[in-house]
């Protein structure tokens, strides 16, 4: 694990994984995980090894070993775009490579948005767990702040987010509640820049967070959609299913 630095100087970690001489795949993992719970323990490390791709993960500020800068202004999309950014310039990737990018939830939210809005940096994009909605959007913030202080107990969609804010012992729940107002400034909308290179989106049948990812392929020009059979929000990261999905669409799409 290495860091590199951002424009506004937040330290983002970041993982070699994979085969380190196929293609790159960038990974970006889901709020409140990191690519050690994400990516390395769901079995990714070995799995992009065995289909030869190198995996270049790195921790979204505010998670894992990355840096967390105080207050909702240093979570705001255009942060995360920063660090991409630093994170892709640190790769010294050649003009003409090809580089794909794999996001989970949030990450993909991320990517998709990135990819929207700088159509020249990946050839392909593999996004589970996303939904047309935006997840963060109506979040109740004084909920919220109650819940994590054992005042009250959260319900609805702050509920879910209390959830994923205590679930690793590691995190840091007041930042990750900076991470989602910041975010949340910018509700995902999928249909406004949407990516025009080859996409493969995937949920789990049995994912309630994200049961209407199908419909954006209605309004993305090159997209495809595939369920992950018998999975939920939670759990579609470990799935064969999943992993299978992504490798053989970057073989079709990257070189």
């Amino acid at each position: 694990m290495r860091h590199v630095v951002s424009a506004d100087g937040t330290e983002i970690a970041v993982y070699e994984l994979g085969d380190a001489s196929g293609p790159a795949v960038l990974l970006l993992h889901g709020f409140a995980s990191s690519t050690q719970r994400n990516w390395i323990d769901a079995g990714w490390d070995r799995a992009l090894a065995e289909a030869g791709f190198r995996g270049i993960g790195m921790d979204l500020r505010g998670h894992g070993d990355s840096g967390n800068p105080a207050g909702e202004d240093a979570y705001d999309v255009t942060r995360f775009f920063e660090d991409v950014d630093a994170v892709i310039r640190s790769l010294n990737l050649a003009p003409d490579s090809w580089l794909g990018c794999l996001g989970y939830s949030m990450g993909s939210r991320l990517a998709y948005r990135f990819a929207g809005a700088n159509p020249d940096v990946f050839s392909a994009l593999v996004l589970g767990g996303l939904p047309a909605s935006d997840p963060f959007e109506g979040i109740d913030r004084e909920m919220a702040v109650d819940a994590l202080a054992g005042r009250v107990e959260a319900t609805g969609p702050t509920a879910f987010v209390v959830q994923l804010a205590t679930i690793f012992p590691e995190a840091n729940p007041q930042v990750l509640l900076d991470v989602v107002f910041g975010v949340s400034r910018a509700p995902f909308r999928p249909g406004e820049n949407p990516p025009a290179v080859p996409m493969l989106l995937m949920s789990g049948d049995k994912d309630d967070r994200a049961d209407d990812t199908e419909s954006i392929v209605a309004v993305a020009p090159d997209a495809r959609f595939a369920p992950i059979p018998g999975r939920n929000h939670l759990n579609a990261i470990t799935s064969r299913k999943f992993k299978g999905g992504a490798f053989e669409f970057f073989a079709e799409h990257l070189r």
